[in-house]
């Protein structure tokens, strides 16, 4: 796992980025839907991953907001729409 800007980037981020996915930031309701909104408005493939563990900033020492919030909390993934010929 490598750290950039204080963020931990999980083995499962750098499969996502692999894949051409930048990751943009994590949210819930209402704003994850009119954030996926926009960036399909944008043309882009969007992909939204549950917030995990691994997803905590890097030295955080309180679970209790990952705990409460991780069921409704969702990161968004994007990347250019590939086009088919």
């Amino acid at each position: 796992m490598s750290e950039l800007c204080g963020i931990a980037v999980s083995p499962r981020d750098e499969r996502l980025i692999i894949k051409g996915w930048v990751k943009q930031f994590t949210c819930g309701e209402p704003r994850l839907s009119e954030s996926c909104e926009l960036f399909k408005s944008m043309g882009r493939d969007v992909h939204l991953e549950k917030m995990a563990k691994e997803d905590q900033p890097m030295g955080a020492e309180c679970d209790s907001c990952f705990i409460a919030c991780s069921d409704e909390m969702k990161t968004i993934w994007t990347r250019p729409k590939k086009l088919i010929l």
